[in-house]
């Protein structure tokens, strides 16, 4: 075969392979977006006013506060919200950041979501992922390329992560706090205990929440796979930054995920929302 036949094949080749990438990356996100339509089809309910003004005095001081500040006179009552985001992240506290980017959809008074995202680790190779919560189970899916599966887990330990998950964004749609799957416990005028009602392992987070009444922290503890099929409970904990307004709600832009290990933090995941809609029921 002459030279120009070799590059003639390889070039085929080449096509032949970006054809089935881009088939497979196409597969993986209509499969994503028929789990948002899912979660977001499955939002009958919503949270409002009338539910905040009904349990506000229920709730502790720094959560009331946390409210009137995020929720503005005209923010809507809500059903689903859906997000974008950019960002970094890791796998490891020695690897190195890769530029991510994803999208997530909510039902608000019963925990759901599901999440879907792309990152970049190499010129050529794109990781995919899709998390979700659906009827309190979860389970999360990694595929490189999108063309066969690196991680595809579920169990108890992975509902209570998606679980916790949902606690922790529910920032992003602050009439959750008053909604009935939210038990909330008081610790002192900066933080409050807020635990999941949740069949399966225990969910419960502590949000602090400084003087203005923006949600500053999250901690909490989440079960981390170590590997072998073991994992273990592990301190875990996010930080809230760059308030902005969405449609009437006060929320944080920015927000920075940790693993809180023996021999020191594990940041490994960065995001900053580009958008945040509330009460569609149809994916980006």
């Amino acid at each position: 075969m002459t030279r120009r036949a070799l590059a003639s094949v390889a070039a085929g080749a080449a096509v032949g392979g970006a054809i089935a990438i881009a088939a497979k990356h196409h597969q993986f996100r209509a499969s994503a977006a028929a789990d948002a339509r899912a979660v977001l089809g499955q939002a009958l309910d919503g949270l409002g006013a009338d539910a905040l003004k009904a349990r506000r005095a229920q709730l502790p001081p720094p959560i009331q506060r946390h409210l009137a500040y995020a929720i503005t006179p005209h923010a809507p009552a809500t059903r689903t919200a859906r997000l974008r985001h950019e960002g970094t992240f890791r796998t490891g506290p020695e690897q190195r950041w890769f530029p991510i980017s994803g999208e997530q959809y909510f039902s608000i008074a019963h925990p759901g979501f599901v999440w879907f995202a792309g990152m970049q680790v190499a010129p050529l190779l794109w990781i995919q992922a899709r998390d979700r919560l659906v009827g309190g189970r979860g389970d999360m899916l990694v595929k490189p390329l999108s063309a066969f599966a690196i991680a595809d887990a579920s169990g108890p330990e992975i509902d209570q992560g998606a679980a916790l998950r949902w606690l922790a964004e529910s920032v992003w749609f602050p009439y959750a706090f008053a909604g009935d799957a939210i038990e909330w416990a008081s610790i002192d005028d900066h933080s409050a205990r807020a635990s999941l009602r949740h069949m399966g392992l225990p969910v419960n987070a502590v949000f602090e929440v400084d003087q203005e009444g923006r949600i500053a922290a999250l901690h909490a503890e989440r079960y981390r796979d170590l590997g072998g099929g073991r994992s273990a409970l592990t301190p875990w904990s996010g930080r809230y930054t760059d308030y902005r307004e969405f449609d009437g709600f006060r929320v944080p832009s920015g927000v920075e995920v940790t693993w809180n290990l023996p021999e020191g933090p594990f940041s490994y995941a960065r995001f900053h929302i580009t958008a945040l809609e509330y009460n569609v029921t149809e994916p980006f």
